[in-house]
């Protein structure tokens, strides 16, 4: 017949060929979609979802590989899926630990570095409830690099700025709460140590190389780096000036530029005494003249 189907089983075969090629395009984009979604009940998102910039530091630092969130926050580990639950913070969860919490953790890894740390004058102002710095203040809390990166907070170059942090801190280094002054950077920076750098040499001697890295202690304490009795030995360090002696550390203050000495005198004292006494003399003299014009005005008002 003309204009009919002339080839029923023609028709019949290409109709179930569609029906295959339909079924063929579901079957696929099922095992897809069960595969992403396996794949992404692996996945803890539990920290992620809310701290995406912390999780990013921490999966750049030296942690990342040896530790996890939990040992520092608490938590459980074991709970992850694509969906934040609330139970994995029920396990012992720290949250934001306190500084001395910190230190605990850290001794967990680092337990010779803490228990130098526990000596220093930073430790003892914690525990007596001040703020002094902690191992986060120093090394950085998620983004800790070693201290070869020159990217780090604890690389020898970068050291001055990680104290000045709070060295130059004035609300921290106020005279009624510690009574540090807050100029040690710029003072270093005045130093042959420091200016050998910025020349394009390398940075001779940095804070933690007089001051030692954990184990920071008052001038006044006999064990302290920079204790007058233990100047020579931290000066005649090995690198530094070996054979240095009492009579080259008398040559001036690391923080105080170089003091020159006139017949034993300081002369820079000298000098700052006399410009206080002439500034004192200018303005009683200038008071003086002042006061001696009033008067004679005065007088010769009087007479006429």
């Amino acid at each position: 017949m003309r204009g009919g189907n002339t080839n029923p089983i023609k028709a019949n075969f290409n109709s179930v060929h569609s029906g295959v090629g339909r079924m063929m395009i579901l079957v696929w984009t099922a095992v897809l979609f069960l595969t992403a979604a396996s794949a992404q009940e692996n996945i803890d998102e539990s920290c992620f979802h809310c701290h995406p910039k912390q999780v990013n530091e921490f999966k750049a630092s030296v942690h990342f590989n040896n530790n996890t969130c939990a040992d520092c926050h608490g938590g459980d580990i074991n709970i992850s899926g694509p969906v934040v639950s609330i139970n994995v913070m029920h396990n012992n969860f720290t949250g934001k630990p306190s500084a001395t919490q910190v230190t605990d953790f850290c001794s967990k890894c680092h337990a010779e570095s803490t228990m130098v740390y526990k000596e220093s004058i930073h430790w003892q102002k914690l525990k007596e409830g001040r703020s002094a710095s902690s191992c986060t203040d120093c090394h950085g809390t998620h983004n800790i690099l070693s201290s070869n990166d020159q990217n780090s907070s604890t690389f020898s170059a970068n050291i001055p700025a990680t104290c000045a942090k709070c060295h130059e801190n004035q609300s921290r280094m106020q005279a009624l709460y510690y009574g540090i002054r807050t100029d040690r950077f710029d003072t270093y920076k005045k130093s042959f140590h420091y200016k050998s750098y910025v020349g394009g040499g390398r940075l001779l001697a940095s804070c933690s190389d007089c001051h030692e890295n954990h184990d920071t202690r008052q001038a006044s304490d006999p064990k302290s780096a920079i204790n007058p009795a233990n100047l020579p030995s931290t000066c005649g360090k090995s690198g530094c000036h070996p054979g240095a002696n009492n009579v080259f550390i008398t040559g001036g203050k690391i923080h105080e530029e170089q003091s020159v000495y006139l017949l034993s005198l300081d002369a820079k004292r000298l000098v700052t005494y006399f410009y206080i006494l002439m500034i004192l003399f200018e303005l009683t003299f200038t008071i003086g003249l002042i006061f001696l014009g009033i008067t004679s005005n005065f007088e010769i008002r009087r007479r006429h």
